[in-house]
């Protein structure tokens, strides 16, 4: 879970609008939100995740869902209130179902940066405070199958590569292939790695945690900057992994 930046409401949603179909809810319990534009502003600050696990939405078995923060039954004036609207997949919706978040709080990640409750530990998500562990447990963060095997996966990958490219910087460092080719595809490679913890990526805030908490990345790093290889867009790259990451639990 990352910290979702809210665009403004799509322009079709206007009052009128609005208003006519929440009636509609209210009589019929029609699913009005069902429509392509809402999805599609939704998908779009979202970068096409679930805004709890960061699945890729469009990904078989992961379809979106349009899910009302404060539940529909219980909050009917909210159910096209574009601020309670978030783009769900189909398991972390059904997960959550009709928990009261008005009386009992969990993360809102368009309005609240779900790094300053939670932590990080053995590719487990942890809360830090009340709001963090009562997050973990209704959105079920920590399943097993889903998303612990999911991040072990993602972090697994990344430490394997994370070595690789040391590997290939001792060669350099070396002389055993000192080239251009071989400089570029250091550079290039750990630059590309560092992308997969962009918030744009899946699974970003994990791995954003593993490379920036990795010694093996340490290493690369002074390296790198050894060499006069560490360059500007690393240098940002690593600071935006860095409002990403979650904090290790010690």
């Amino acid at each position: 879970m990352i910290k979702l930046n809210r665009t403004p409401k799509p322009a079709e949603l206007t009052s009128e609008l609005q208003d006519t179909l929440t009636a509609e809810f209210k009589l019929t319990g029609k699913s009005v939100w069902n429509f392509d534009f809402i999805k599609k502003g939704l998908l779009g600050f979202s970068n096409d995740k679930c805004c709890y696990c960061e699945a890729n939405i469009n990904e078989e078995s992961k379809y979106l869902e349009v899910e009302h923060f404060h539940h529909k039954d219980e909050y009917k004036d909210e159910v096209l209130e574009w601020d309670n609207l978030l783009p769900s997949c189909k398991k972390c919706n059904g997960t959550k179902n009709n928990h009261d978040t008005k009386l009992e709080p969990i993360i809102d990640p368009s309005k609240i940066d779900p790094k300053n409750h939670l932590k990080y530990w053995r590719y487990r998500i942890k809360g830090s405070d009340d709001i963090g562990k009562l997050t973990v447990s209704v959105l079920n963060l920590n399943e097993q199958d889903r998303l612990v095997k999911k991040r072990f996966e993602i972090g697994n990958a990344i430490q394997e590569k994370l070595e690789q490219l040391n590997e290939l910087t001792d060669d350099y460092i070396n002389g055993i292939q000192k080239n251009t080719r071989r400089k570029n595809r250091i550079v290039n490679g750990t630059k590309g790695l560092m992308k997969e913890g962009l918030p744009s990526a899946i699974y970003s805030a994990t791995s954003a945690t593993v490379i920036l908490t990795d010694l093996e990345y340490d290493k690369l790093k002074n390296k790198l900057i050894s060499l006069n290889l560490w360059d500007m867009e690393l240098i940002q790259l690593e600071i935006d992994l860095n409002k990403t990451a979650f904090k290790l639990e010690k």
